[in-house]
């Protein structure tokens, strides 16, 4: 049966992550956006004039007051996820948050527990997930095509891509961290969403300021802020091992020198492999036949992710559906994170 009901949705935070959402949603003829918010007003003004969103806030939490709104897609910085995801959830609004999740393990229990009392649906925007060639992989693995995988490596490297240099973004205590929260959870969710979420051992991380502290490596994303403060690394790099005897490596930096950004993923199965590469949308999938090696590349039909995970939410709140993000599962990330910048810090492997 098809919907007849129009889901009324809020932005909050206007910045330029909402942007993608606004394009996805065009996307849904089950929802329309009717407000958005954000502090400066003429940068929430210039959002809704380019979406048609008829009503505009500085203060999202009048936002919420709004009775039209049943449900919320949070984009403001990080340190702001966990206070304004639960303000939505209490006021009765069904919540679609940025990534990462929240700022540590105890903000992100904090919204899974506001979530239940609320009786609300809380999903975390990993759109990555939604991607057809991760759909590819994610059934390989299923069907049992790669045997058992023993080893994972990922990651997401840039050459020059600091953002916002001196913002929210390069500052601990608003940010959480530098490109291991910012771009280093979207592949950590990702490889450990396709191989089930195995059981975490031990961490081992160790993170570098290498260009930050110099104002090199910068990219265009963001608005710097030449006295702000840079305290976060520009690269960070783990091993995790898995209670069945999985191991997984993560680099993930804002700057280096290489040939150019990367974001990758390589699987190594019993039975085959797989290598995926998501800047060229490029799928390469490692076999034996008959005691012959054979290297296939698949291309699946390329798809808007984004618009994907948008219309999971709305699923969800129609009950046709789960969240394929669950809050546990971005706990779960969030745990691996802070594990990861607490061996950095102590320069031990950290026990889970």
């Amino acid at each position: 049966m098809t919907s007849t009901k129009k889901w009324k949705i809020g932005i909050i935070g206007a910045g330029g992550i909402s942007e993608a959402h606004l394009e996805a949603i065009k996307d849904e003829p089950r929802a329309e956006v009717v407000a958005i918010a954000d502090v400066s007003r003429e940068v929430a003004s210039n959002r809704a004039a380019r979406h048609t969103i008829p009503q505009v806030y500085t203060d999202y939490r009048e936002l919420l007051k709004n009775p039209d709104v049943n449900a919320v897609i949070i984009c403001v910085p990080n340190y702001l996820h966990a206070e304004t995801a639960m303000e939505a959830l209490a006021a009765g609004k069904h919540t679609l948050c940025e990534k990462p999740m929240a700022m540590n393990v105890a903000q992100a229990e904090e919204m899974i527990q506001a979530a239940a009392q609320a009786g609300k649906i809380l999903m975390v925007a990993q759109n990555n997930r939604f991607r057809s060639d991760a759909q590819y992989v994610k059934n390989l693995l299923m069907e049992g095509k790669l045997g058992q995988v023993y080893h994972a490596k990922t990651g997401w490297v840039r050459r020059n891509g600091i953002p916002g240099w001196g913002s929210w973004f390069t500052q601990k205590e608003l940010a959480g961290g530098g490109p291991l929260i910012d771009i280093g959870v979207h592949m950590l969710d990702l490889t450990l969403w396709l191989l089930g979420h195995p059981k975490p051992v031990s961490v081992l991380g160790q993170t570098y300021a290498q260009f930050g502290p110099d104002k090199k490596g910068l990219s265009e994303w963001g608005r710097r802020d030449e006295n702000g403060t840079f305290d976060v690394e520009d690269m960070a790099v783990a091993m995790i091992t898995f209670e069945n005897g999985l191991t997984l490596t993560l680099d993930a930096s804002w700057a280096s020198h290489i040939e150019k950004e990367n974001v990758f993923l390589h699987l190594y199965g019993q039975a085959g492999g797989t290598s995926l590469n998501l800047m060229e949308d490029r799928l390469t999938l490692y076999q034996d036949w008959n005691g012959t090696a054979a290297t296939t590349e698949i291309i699946p039909k390329r798809e808007k992710e984004r618009a994907k995970l948008f219309q999971n939410f709305i699923d969800s709140l129609e009950g046709s559906a789960t969240p394929l993000c669950t809050p546990e599962q971005a706990l779960y990330i969030n745990r691996l994170i802070e594990a990861i910048y607490a061996s950095a810090a102590t320069g031990e492997a950290i026990r889970l």
